[in-house]
């Protein structure tokens, strides 16, 4: 009786070690697949730091992607917060509809004002700026807005403004931000109050009389 007594608790006990030791192999085989998961995710990553890199270099950017005088979608909701900017669904409906002009040169050659300007994809049509373009011909429509400046478009664009810099260009000995309101020189620069039709140019290369054109 004994005897098998003893044979069953040594058959327990070899069936609870070959049971531990298949648990043991599983788990090691188990953190040998997630760490190479964690070395193939290591490896896509810098992939795509060098990709990044190398068109940061010079290489063609896509599409819409953000450029220095992008549409900036990011950090636009926090933008417009600081910039005082209604979207559609605050705008003040008493407040008139208006359109502006504007264009913008960099070193004699035109930089596009690009389409959708303070309307991001992703939300819904009422948490659009009511400041914002649609087309990429550089009309800025004041949807609700009232009182707006010209300050308050370019920081819903994303773009830095003042009569200092243009974007990532600064002011230096040799060249200067300027600015010309319906053909006339202006140093009014972000504190321009906007007025329907109106055609506001902002240049920044060396100085010159008369606003670029083309």
């Amino acid at each position: 009786m004994s005897s098998r007594k003893t044979v069953k608790q040594r058959r327990r006990a070899e069936r609870e070690k070959q049971e531990h030791e298949a648990a043991a192999s599983e788990r090691r085989s188990r953190q040998r697949l997630l760490a190479a998961i964690a070395v193939a995710v290591a490896t896509v990553g810098v992939g795509i730091f060098v990709f990044a890199s190398s068109n940061d270099k010079g290489g063609k950017t896509p599409q819409g992607s953000e450029t220095s005088f992008g549409q900036h979608y990011a950090g636009l909701e926090q933008r417009r917060l600081q910039a005082g900017v209604s979207t559609m669904s605050t705008a003040n409906v008493d407040a008139p509809h208006i359109h502006i002009q504007l264009s913008v040169w960099v070193d004699g050659k035109r930089v596009e004002v690009p389409s959708n300007i303070g309307v991001d994809p992703q939300l819904p049509h009422g948490d659009m700026a009511s400041l914002h373009t649609h087309t990429p011909d550089g009309v800025v429509h004041d949807e609700g807005q009232g009182n707006a400046t010209l300050a308050m478009v370019f920081a819903i664009w994303g773009v830095p403004f003042s009569a200092n810099g243009l974007g990532p260009y600064r002011a230096s000995a040799s060249k200067s931000v300027q600015m010309w309101v319906d053909g006339k020189p202006s140093q009014a620069f972000g504190a321009l109050k906007l007025k329907d039709k109106q055609q506001v140019v902002v240049s920044f290369g060396r100085p010159s009389n008369d606003p670029p054109a083309g």
